[in-house]
């Protein structure tokens, strides 16, 4: 693995915050911006007043702790945890109750899962520890038997996985994992003896991080195309670069800082067909927390289309948007985010605009 490269100096190593003398990573990112806005002098607002409600109904719960979620198919879904505990839920049209647990289980390192990927064969792959993946599966095929398939070792350089996402493309299949090194690793993934091989790592990182702790996370992974034995992946880091990787090759096919006036990284995409979202947190009232683009097949670069910044309360120094995604509802195609006014925000996409539909 001699193209993985330990973070040294400026490039954010864990003891390397803006003083050299603490991991910028030992507190939340909300909690980390905060402090860094705080040592600026900008204090943060009391909450708003809820707006009124959208056009959806809740038929869910509330995940303490939850890290990540992940559906495994069209009626369940895993949540990890920070905790180090993943539970596969059942989905359940029901007035009265939310998702049904069926089955919980520990992550082996018992550190939190900040990586769950679905696999074919009726696996999951998960993080594990900065040195190993899990993998899990299902032998009835129904989730509620799922049970430890075993730890699949890499270099601990690469540090510990932070988004995943697995593609038919490889030999016969390929698990991509971004890592919080600002790495990526692909690794050949076999369902019938369900078994993970490291293939290589490709380095993804900015070298002109848009945070100030010099950060190169790799937040988020997501598909952008997966036919003909060749797939196309998106990635979202820390560090502010949108990559597109082509698989099992690992080419790079084009990194594009999502804006290059960001103070901050992206926290989370999401892709329908050719459109991508991308989730940060702005800072000022001039920047943005959510960003429209398409990628084209033949350049593999993303082109801005719209930006909306989802906030409350227009005085706070800063909007946190944790995740967004791609949705529908009764009239058609929209998006959901989510932000750290305690708001859930949903709206819809043209060709060249995003509307916001309102918050909750």
């Amino acid at each position: 693995m001699s193209d993985v490269v330990s973070d040294g100096g400026s490039d954010g190593v864990p003891g390397g915050g803006p003083d050299g003398l603490s991991d910028p990573r030992a507190v939340p990112p909300v909690v980390r911006s905060h402090r860094e806005l705080a040592a600026r002098g900008l204090p943060l607002p009391p909450r708003p007043t809820p707006a009124a409600a959208l056009p959806i109904t809740s038929s869910g719960a509330t995940y303490e702790m939850a890290q990540r979620l992940a559906w495994l198919d069209d009626d369940q879904f895993a949540v990890g945890r920070w905790d180090g505990s993943m539970s596969v839920f059942r989905f359940t049209e029901s007035a009265v109750a939310g998702p049904r647990i069926n089955v919980a289980v520990n992550s082996p390192a018992f550190q939190g899962v900040q990586m769950l990927a679905p696999l074919p064969g009726r696996a999951i792959a998960s993080s594990n520890d900065d040195r190993s993946i899990a993998l899990w599966h299902s032998p009835r095929g129904d989730w509620s038997d799922l049970c430890p398939a075993g730890t699949f070792p890499y270099d601990p350089a690469l540090g510990v996985a932070t988004s995943g996402q697995g593609v038919r493309a490889g030999s016969p299949g390929t698990l991509v994992v971004g890592h919080s090194s600002g790495h990526v690793s692909l690794w050949d993934y076999d369902p019938a003896r369900r078994r993970l091989r490291f293939a290589r790592s490709v380095d993804v990182r900015n070298p002109h991080p848009v945070n100030p702790w010099g950060l190169h996370d790799v937040q988020a992974t997501e598909v952008l195309s997966d036919a003909g034995g060749t797939a196309y992946v998106v990635t979202g880091s820390e560090d502010g670069y949108v990559c597109v990787l082509q698989v099992p090759s690992g080419r790079i096919m084009s990194q594009t800082v999502f804006n290059p006036a960001a103070q901050r990284g992206i926290n989370s995409l999401s892709v329908r067909g050719d459109a991508l979202l991308v989730a940060n947190c702005s800072v000022g009232p001039q920047d943005h927390n959510l960003w429209y683009f398409t990628v084209s097949q033949q350049t593999w670069r993303p082109v801005l289309r719209a930006r909306a910044n989802l906030l409350v309360d227009p005085q706070r120094p800063q909007a946190f948007n944790f995740s967004t995604t791609w949705g529908a509802y009764a009239d058609g195609p929209c998006w959901f985010a989510s932000t750290e006014e305690g708001a859930l925000w949903m709206g819809t996409a043209t060709s060249d605009a995003l509307n916001v539909i309102g918050y909750q």
